[in-house]
């Protein structure tokens, strides 16, 4: 046996009897303790360096939470409801007159705002009267332009259900200004779009609002709004061009929304709280649809003012229409027959104030004296209260002695509300009479004029 063969048995010998010695130390210890044999070495369980993209502690920027990415600009439901709002300005108008009443609210100047229309402007379908797009307007208006809070900036709401501008011309003077304690407006909304449909005048009477409020010595702003029913329709083919030959801003709920109707983007149920009224969203689409408008001419150099054209565009003979009273200068009423007070005719839906307090009802024994108005006019109209009571009746309308309407006051659907007649229409004031008396076999039923104008 050569030195190198004996050298490796004695190195296998004592591996061997180190490794007997380990075995025995293990069993042996009963502390619960690993021993030393047991702990890894380095090159047992070698430490792997963690690469960038696998350190939880250093995260990249996107992945950041702390410090999250800002957001550039609006997001897409703000693009999409903005687009649905800038789609609602049909026309801006001459500016001059819109801007003198945002320069008086700047200013703090006392500025008069005034809506009229409708059961829509009125506030029917908002849950709260605050919501109504009428009111949110103002109080969106007051806010922006008016000075101190906006206490300078005033409203007045003259919506009433179920009413045209046949009987919106005939309560202007009352429901605008006596009502606002003599105030002339400086911004007034006229809102008829979809209760102009029964209109016999095919919006004359509509222009003749217009021309009223244009006409008046403070010179207001007059925007004309379209609202919208669920049907998708409203009048705006009709009075836009009325807009148009005024040179009047105008703004078109349909156009904003029936698209967005149509694609799906906004419901019928969410929008409309029935067949004819919006929802609160509804009414707020409507306010944010006028305040885009009085935006936009906020930003505009002023233009200088266009004249009211002296030729009507359909007819100027319901240019100055007033509600005939007791005392109406150079008005002679007798109440004849019809000398009672109707106290169950409709009120305002929030408000509760009773329309037409000053009416004329033929009681079932006031006798058959007719009711009669004598005035030098132009037009005549006349509301009346429709019901369901089984105790109104019939009567015949006269002018000048001819009857020109035979109506009855009980009709199936009547809710007490008021319905409107345009009686006479001519180019050229004349002295005339009207008159109403009781048909044939009604003369002991009731009837209720609620209202008449004469257009001077």
């Amino acid at each position: 046996m050569n030195t190198i063969t004996r050298n490796r048995i004695v190195r296998l010998l004592c591996l061997v009897l180190a490794l007997a010695m380990l075995t025995a130390c293990g069993k042996n210890n009963t502390s619960g303790e690993p021993t030393k044999a047991a702990e890894p070495t380095a090159t047992a369980t070698p430490t792997q360096e963690a690469t960038p993209t696998e350190e939880p502690a250093t995260p990249t920027p996107t992945e950041e939470p702390a410090t999250p990415t800002p957001t550039e600009g609006p997001s897409e439901q703000e693009i999409w409801y903005n687009n649905m709002i800038s789609d609602s300005l049909m026309s801006e108008g001459n500016n001059a007159r819109l801007l003198r009443v945002l320069e008086k609210a700047k200013n703090g100047e006392d500025v008069y705002i005034a809506t009229i229309g409708g059961s829509i402007t009125e506030g029917a379908g908002a849950s709260l009267y605050l919501n109504c797009y009428a009111y949110s307007f103002f109080t969106a208006f007051k806010k922006e332009f008016g000075r101190d809070g906006g206490n300078n900036v005033h409203f007045i709401n003259a919506g009433l259900s179920g009413t045209p501008s046949t009987l919106g011309v005939i309560r202007y003077q009352r429901d605008v200004i006596e009502k606002n304690e003599g105030h002339k407006p400086d911004l007034v909304i006229v809102e008829f779009a979809v209760n102009d449909a029964d209109d016999p005048t095919n919006g004359q009477t509509y222009e003749g609002l217009v021309r009223h409020v244009l006409q008046e010595e403070s010179e207001p702003a007059v925007i004309l709004l379209f609202s919208v029913f669920k049907s998708k329709w409203n009048l705006q083919d009709r009075l836009k061009p009325i807009g148009d030959y005024y040179d009047l801003p105008m703004v078109s709920v349909k156009d904003a929304v029936v698209p967005r109707l149509e694609d799906g983007s906004v419901t019928n149920y969410k929008y409309f709280s029935d067949e004819y009224h919006p929802t609160d969203y509804g009414h707020k689409i409507m306010r944010d649809c006028l305040m885009n408008l009085i935006r936009t001419i906020a930003e505009q150099e002023k233009e200088e003012p266009v004249a009211i054209p002296e030729k009507a565009l359909l007819s100027s003979a319901f240019d100055n229409v007033v509600m005939v009273g007791a005392d109406t200068e150079g008005v002679t009423v007798s109440a004849g027959g019809f000398k009672s007070k109707d106290a169950n005719v409709f009120s305002t839906a929030f408000e509760k104030d009773i329309c037409f307090p000053e009416n004329w009802m033929h009681g079932k024994a006031d006798g058959e004296e007719p009711f009669k108005v004598t005035a030098t006019c132009r037009s005549i109209l006349l509301a009346y209260k429709k019901t369901t009571a089984d105790s109104f009746g019939t009567v015949e309308i006269l002018v000048d002695g001819k009857v020109v309407k035979t109506v009855s006051g009980k009709e199936a659907g009547g809710w007490n509300n008021p319905y409107s007649l345009v009686l006479l229409n001519e180019a050229e004031a004349a002295e005339h009479t009207l008159e109403v008396r009781m048909a044939e076999g009604s003369e002991s039923k009731e009837f209720t004029v609620l209202a008449v104008g004469i257009g001077r």
